[in-house]
């Protein structure tokens, strides 16, 4: 059993995602909620994770569409674009910015 374990990527990691792209996306996903306070919203995160790019500067850049209060009449369609710095020691990346884009 421990050698299945051994082979699975992600086995016994707390942020539930193994690679940088996930873990990237789910600060993305934590910070999203924070912004939007009680508004429901869909977001793939499985494309926000795939979408990572190097920036150069040291941060990397998320793009995904996002549907904030989807099925209600304010449902509003946008794009989302998130800015994160990994930190070594730090599981998770830090948000640096993130913009909502009609």
């Amino acid at each position: 059993m421990l050698a299945i374990c051994i082979g699975l990527a992600g086995c016994g990691g707390s942020a539930g995602g193994g690679s940088k792209g996930d873990l990237a996306a789910k600060s993305c996903d934590v910070y999203a909620k924070g912004q939007l306070g009680d508004k429901p919203y869909q977001l793939d995160l499985a494309a926000l994770a795939t979408s990572m790019k190097d920036q150069g500067d040291g941060s990397m850049l998320l793009t995904a569409p996002i549907v904030i209060e989807p099925g209600l009449t304010a449902e509003s369609k946008q794009s989302l674009e998130c800015q994160v710095r990994f930190t070594e020691g730090k599981e998770l990346p830090d948000v640096i910015k993130m913009q909502f884009i009609w």
